[in-house]
């Protein structure tokens, strides 16, 4: 067995070396993302896609991490319970598997990866869930996406 990875609940604070955080607003008001909902290096086409993700449950086995060096990546939930949230730092090119953090995130809380940010592929728990999912792509899929295994598997516990 690899290493264990307890997951906390998710706050902008934590995750602010990652990516964004969007709680729900509160009635009247609006916040938007801005400067960090980017694309750079042929990344300009912009992809709104829909996914409906079957539920998994923990505790998880991850392996595998991906990034996208050209866009960040927005995951808003439409009817979600809840999902795990993992990511890591870079170190040379791979995620540094030391710096690892999980999150348990509600489903009512929006999370936009940061341009080359590690991040486990989307899941969620408790039933199936819809998102949307804002980036750019390039058209093509090997420039637009990065996988990475990692060093040891992790399992994640809530």
């Amino acid at each position: 067995m690899g290493r264990i990875l307890r997951l906390e609940p998710l706050t902008a604070e934590a995750f602010r070396p990652f990516g964004d955080v969007m709680d729900p607003p509160a009635l009247g008001e609006r916040p938007a993302l801005g400067a960090s909902v980017v694309a750079r290096d042929g990344a300009s086409t912009p992809t709104l896609a829909f996914n409906h993700a079957a539920p998994v449950a923990l505790p998880l086995l991850a392996t595998q991490m991906e990034r996208h060096n050209r866009s960040a990546q927005c995951f808003v939930p439409m009817d979600v319970s809840r999902w795990v949230v993992m990511v890591a730092p870079d170190r040379g090119g791979a995620p540094d598997i030391a710096g690892l953090r999980g999150f348990l995130v509600r489903g009512d809380q929006a999370v936009n990866y940061h341009l080359g940010s590690w991040h486990h592929p989307l899941r969620v728990l408790d039933r199936p869930a819809r998102f949307a999912i804002l980036m750019w792509t390039t058209g093509h899929k090997p420039d637009d996406e990065e996988w990475a295994t990692l060093e040891e598997a992790v399992e994640l516990r809530g």
